[in-house]
């Protein structure tokens, strides 16, 4: 968001990660920010991503196919994140797989559909 790579920045954020999982204390020193700090940062950090992965959707051309694997996966991920319960009935295994994450849903449903959609689609050839 703010543009820092610097190797200096990164090394620092690291090393405090590793120090907070070594030490309780720091971790727990760590725990005392306040969660409206904590909140803004999440929700810039997570609109950040967002809008990368809708760079990604836009660079590509928007064919029958890139849209019914982008509009597929991203409406049942939506409706997985709408409906409670909604893997009630499923095995066990595939609750274990598929947890309760609308991210997973969406993930494992663009993969399949990218596999298996065929590159024409639209009647053209490549």
């Amino acid at each position: 968001m703010n543009k820092v790579v610097n190797r200096f920045v990164l090394g620092l954020a690291a090393i405090i990660i590793i120090v907070a999982g070594l030490i309780p204390n720091f971790a727990s020193l760590l725990s005392t920010i306040p969660s409206s700090v904590l909140g803004g940062a999440t929700v810039s950090v997570f609109a950040m991503i967002a809008m990368t992965g809708i760079k990604l959707v836009a660079k590509e051309s928007l064919n029958t196919r890139n849209t019914a694997i982008v509009g597929l996966s991203v409406a049942l991920g939506t409706g997985v994140s709408q409906t409670a319960g909604c893997f009630d009935l499923f095995p066990g295994w595939a609750q274990t797989i598929l947890g309760t994450s609308p991210v997973v849903v969406a993930t494992i449903t663009s993969v399949i559909l990218n596999l298996t959609l065929p590159r024409n689609m639209d009647g053209e050839e490549e």
